[in-house]
This record gives C-alpha cells, structure tokens and sequence, in this order.
C-alpha cells in the first residue's frame, strides 16, 4: 500500500510537471515570450538540461509500471514513462526554440547552451542513440501452437511517440530507413543542431576539441538525402560537417572571424537552488501532506482535483500568492480597479450572467465574446494590467514560487 501511495504521488507530479511544461512550449514558439522570462531563462535551460540528461541515462521502458501494482485495477494502467518521455519531447521543443530566438535574447543565453551545458553534444546523443521517440518493450505472449501445446515467451513491441501517444510501429518506420516522414523531434534536434552551430558567435564560443569533433562527425550517417528535402537548411549543414572530417577542427572556423572568447559575465541559476535550500526541513511534511490529500477518495477531494485547471480556480490560487508576495502593481489606477472590482458575476455590458473575465485587468466579467467585443471602446481606457512581470531582481518570484 505504501509502494502504491509513492507511485501514485510520483504519478501527480509528472502530470503536473508535463502541463506547465506543455504550456512553456506553446508559449516559447514566440520570441516575445522568450524575451519576457529575462534572467529566469537560464533555470529553464539548466531544467531541460538535467530532464534530458536523465531522460539518456534510463531505458526507455525501465519505469512503465511499478512491481507492487499488479494487484491494483486501477493504478496499473498508469504509464510513468508516457509522462517522462512527454516531458523531455517537450524540453527538447523548448531548447529548439530558445536557440532559434538566439539572436533576440542575450548572449548569455547561446553562451549557456553551447559551454555550460554543451546542448550540442547532448543533441547528438538523442539523435543517433538514444531516440526517445522510440520505445522497445517486451511483452508477454500467452498461447498455443499449432501441436496445441502451450506457448509462452516474450514479445517485443517497437512503439513510436505519435501527436502525444505511443503506437505500434515497424522497425523499418522506426529506423527511418524507408524515407518516409521525419518524425517531429527528430526534426527538432536537427533544427536545434542547425541553430547553435551555424550561429556566427559560435566559433567564439565552442571549442571544437577532439571529442567533440568526433561525436558531431556521427551525425553524417544520420544525415541522409531524406532528411535534406525536408530540411533544406541542413545542406549548409552537411558540408560543415565534411569540412569538419577533411581539414579538422582547427580549420573549419578559420574563416569565421577571431575565435578569442569574449569576457561573458555569466548568471548563476538560483531559483532552483534557493527553493531545496529554503524548504529542505519541509519536504517530509509536503510529502506526508500531498500522500494524505491523494489517497482520500471524498467526494470533495475528487471536486477539487477536478478543478485545479479550472481558469476561475487559477485565478483565485494565482491572486493569492501574488497577494501574499506583495508584488507591486504597473500603477494606480490598476490598484483602484482591483480595489473596485466586485464579486458579482453578471455582465457588464448586458446584465446576463457572466462566465468570463478580461483577462487583462481581471476587473470586468462579460457573458459572451460578443459582448467583450462590444465593451471594449468603453473599456479601453481604464483596462490596466493588474500585476507587473515578475523578475529575478525583486526576488519575489520565489515567493510566488513556495506558495
């Protein structure tokens, strides 16, 4: 019962773990949400840095199900690896976007990618020999041959990670041997390559040592005519890297500018380190607490897990912390428009009962898109963003962050 309370736990939190990681990677599509983290998009890179690292480091299928949940009807359909691999598919995303970006954030940020963290090297491992869009696993065969003599044994699955599922594949489509489609990560990776090595301020910012010369030459056999069609910028690619295997590393960059490195004051990640020091006499208690509130089966615990994602429900759960953080307002007529703002909950355009709110001020509540529409000239001028963005200099985003 214990074992299956710590996987249950371990469960809630990789789902929680993959639905603001889900969120981070549509919203870091855009250059300006890339610009809006500041300081705090070196901790983002640093986490994506430590899920992959573990994500090559395990096998595939080693944690799919617990041993002690045979017996359980209910948690031995949960798929841990489902949700890991999820996890690292997304960072991977995340960092391909970041690199792409590169040129509108601060140096710091292509300095902490190609030095600190060494995501080239990293990419190429994903790519050519860990590819964690594919899963083998053994299954167990239960039956009879053709002498009707019972016939057990194993049965190994290859499965591809297919728009957020797994599904049975063929070795050829696994392989990528038929030419078919290169599969979405894939095309991350190389993109993510593309991005960092082809960036005119690498040659002053990675060391092209022998090690990692011949780690980054694997990458021609992976780099086939299939994939360039499909990524036409890879060409470019592809002669770098034979200029790489012909005339060596202490050429291949001769030719594009000084490679003295540049005086780079670097950030350190703090946020990360500051929450495990500040609550590491509070873990036994969050554990004990969160093991607690999972195993009551209530129905109002049930309502409550339900409604976690409920937009009036993160509202609430996001005005609390903010409040408890003490984080200032953009201005005063923000304050007086929060100040003003009622529990009502009907329309004020039409008096019908509301169901949403303007997501800027947070202040007015409207039954329809229509009739937020329609208010806008009106309400334009006194909509106020209600907080200001959080930065890593007024330290409260870690307030927000324990809360």
């Amino acid at each position: 019962m214990q074992d299956n309370s710590l996987f249950t736990l371990l469960f809630w939190q990789l789902y929680h773990e993959g639905a603001v990681i889900s969120l981070l990677e549509l919203l870091l599509y855009h250059s300006a949400a890339c610009e809006a983290l500041g300081d705090s998009i070196v901790d983002l890179i640093d986490y994506c840095h430590r899920t992959l690292l573990r994500s090559a480091a395990s096998p595939s299928s080693s944690s799919r199900h617990h041993p002690s949940l045979a017996d359980s009807p209910v948690l031995k359909h949960l798929d841990v690896s489902h949700l890991e691999a999820n996890i690292a598919i997304r960072c991977i995303a995340i960092l391909r976007f970041l690199a792409g970006h590169a040129d509108n954030l601060s140096e710091i940020v292509t300095s902490r990618m190609l030095t600190t963290t060494d995501v080239p090297l990293l990419a190429v491992q994903l790519l050519t020999d860990q590819r964690p869009w594919i899963r083998r696993e053994k299954r167990r065969r239960m039956g009879s041959d053709d002498s009707g003599s019972r016939d057990d044994g194993d049965d190994e699955i290859v499965e591809i990670y297919d728009n957020g599922q797994w599904r049975p594949c063929t070795d050829d489509e696994a392989s990528g041997s038929n030419g078919g489609q290169l599969h979405p990560v894939a095309a991350h990776l190389w993109l993510l390559l593309l991005s960092l090595l082809m960036n005119p301020v690498a040659p002053r910012k990675y060391e092209l040592n022998d090690f990692r010369c011949q780690q980054l030459l694997k990458l021609r056999s992976n780099l086939n005519d299939y994939v360039i069609d499909q990524i036409p910028p890879l060409a470019q690619f592809e002669q770098w890297l034979v200029q790489l295997s012909v005339v060596g590393a202490h050429q291949v960059w001769r030719h594009s500018g000084p490679t003295q490195k540049p005086f780079i004051l670097e950030l350190v990640a703090e946020m990360r380190q500051l929450l495990l020091k500040q609550l590491a006499v509070k873990w036994t208690a969050i554990l004990d607490g969160q093991r607690q509130f999972l195993s009551d089966e209530s129905p109002e615990t049930v309502q409550r897990l339900a409604a976690i994602y409920d937009p009036e429900h993160l509202e609430t759960t996001f005005n609390h912390c903010t409040a408890n953080a003490t984080v200032p307002t953009t201005s005063s007529a923000a304050q007086i428009n929060r100040q003003t703002c009622t529990a009502t909950s009907s329309c004020t355009l039409c008096d019908k009962q509301a169901q949403h709110r303007c997501s800027r001020c947070r202040c007015q509540h409207y039954c329809s898109k229509e009739c937020q529409v329609a208010d806008w000239p009106n309400h334009k001028s006194d909509c106020k963003p209600a907080l200001k963005p959080l930065t890593r200099r007024d330290g409260n985003h870690l307030l927000l962050l324990q809360q």
